[in-house]
């Protein structure tokens, strides 16, 4: 809900007078594809609803832009489509169609092999896996760019030819925290993450961390997990027995979650007085970008107005692994917002009549420059008098090419 508008945009300036494709007399069609026939929707499923209400609008926004009279498409005299629940048959369009998976690597294999019938150009996704999916778009010849899955497989090109993707992979994540590990000559952690079925991607990037950290001679001596998402001062704390645990045998510790879990970690420590004497350390690895306005949260419980004043203590002893905040990137979650709200997605803000705005998650951002790299591929084919269903021909100015990001 809070990135599909960023699909929108991207295709309304490609297809613009003036944009990518729109120049060109070509336009760009957009299809929304929902399934449905399942008895529930878990819990994951929830979590996968909430992330497409915090970026979906990031599509249309995308669109947008690229269909403007001086957009990419538009410039050209093409157009970039974005069709709800429907696919027609104009020789000259370039058909994407967003099709619901839920976070489910079952659905989103059946909707990958359910696109191809319907002679798809290009997937943008999927969300959560990509591996398969990725194989299936390898076999069937269509361009596949992820722009949330983070496995690291579909890395090898020899088996995964046509996928590119705009999200950093998790080993990136890995070897940043071995770098840090590294330079302080620490070679003995405990190593804690969150492992729940509503936030499998922590479970991947765990494995990876843990398999970077041993390959450069990082011993990982404890690992240890909670499996629900904690919020401090509203549960029992699950770190306080995991403390206890492995406090004798290490001093070193790194913490993969949310940065309301590291709090808990934190504030646990500090209780215990182990942060006295300096002689105890914590690396925080966190998925989500820094937010540059408001760095007390970090400080402070969710719901809370005021730092933790034993946190605060705490948090001297503590470095953060995550996303820097990009330049610029407040304007863009404004117009991500609004797009989330138009059709097709039309996902209500329950926080405007507040004069606040949703969240946007980072693969928003993903998510809106996959969209500009196709539509740039395009016009680079179209003007290298190429064809645009030359899938080699689109996948070569993918590789080794360097964009400017709308994170900067």
């Amino acid at each position: 809900l809070t990135i599909s508008g960023a699909i929108s945009l991207a295709v309304s300036e490609i297809n613009a007078p003036d944009g990518l494709l729109g120049s060109r007399g070509h336009s760009l069609s957009f299809i929304v594809a929902e399934t449905y026939g399942e008895e529930a929707i878990s819990i994951r499923q929830t979590a996968s609803l909430w992330t497409r209400l915090t970026i979906s609008g990031a599509i249309s926004l995308a669109v947008s832009e690229i269909n403007a009279p001086d957009g990419l498409l538009g410039s050209r005299g093409h157009s970039l489509t974005f069709i709800v629940a429907e696919t027609y048959g104009d020789s000259h369009s370039l058909t994407f169609i967003v099709a619901e998976t839920y976070g489910e690597e079952a659905i989103s294999i059946k909707q990958t092999a359910s696109l191809w019938t319907r002679n798809v150009s290009a997937y943008i996704g999927p969300q959560e896996t990509c591996t398969h999916e990725g194989r299936m778009a390898a076999a069937f010849d269509i361009v596949m760019i992820s722009y949330f899955c983070t496995d690291y497989e579909t890395s090898d090109k020899t088996f995964f030819p046509t996928f590119a993707r705009t999200r950093p992979p998790i080993s990136q994540i890995s070897k940043s925290v071995a770098a840090v590990l590294l330079a302080f000559q620490w070679s003995q952690v405990a190593f804690f993450y969150l492992n729940s079925p509503e936030y499998a991607e922590f479970g991947k990037i765990a494995s990876s961390i843990i398999g970077v950290l041993e390959s450069v001679g990082i011993l990982v001596t404890f690992r240890k997990w909670w499996d629900a998402p904690y919020h401090h001062g509203y549960s029992d704390n699950p770190f306080v027995q995991m403390i206890r645990d492995t406090y004798a045998h290490v001093r070193i510790y790194v913490i993969l979650g949310h940065y309301y879990e590291h709090l808990g970690l934190m504030v646990a420590m500090e209780e215990m007085g182990l942060f006295d004497k300096g002689e105890y350390f914590v690396v925080g690895v966190d998925i989500e970008q820094y937010d540059s306005r408001d760095p007390e949260k970090y400080l402070r419980g969710m719901l809370l107005d005021n730092p933790d004043p034993v946190a605060q203590a705490a948090y001297r002893s503590y470095i953060g692994v995550l996303p820097s905040a990009a330049r610029g990137y407040e304007n863009f979650t404004e117009q991500v917002n609004y797009y989330c709200e138009q059709p097709p997605f039309n996902f209500v803000n329950p926080l405007k009549d507040i004069g606040a705005n949703k969240i946007i998650r980072p693969e928003a951002a993903y998510l809106y420059d996959a969209v500009y790299l196709y539509a740039n591929a395009l016009v680079s084919t179209m003007e290298a008098n190429e064809s645009t269903s030359n899938t080699t021909a689109i996948m070569q100015r993918f590789f080794r090419t360097h964009y400017h990001s709308i994170l900067g």
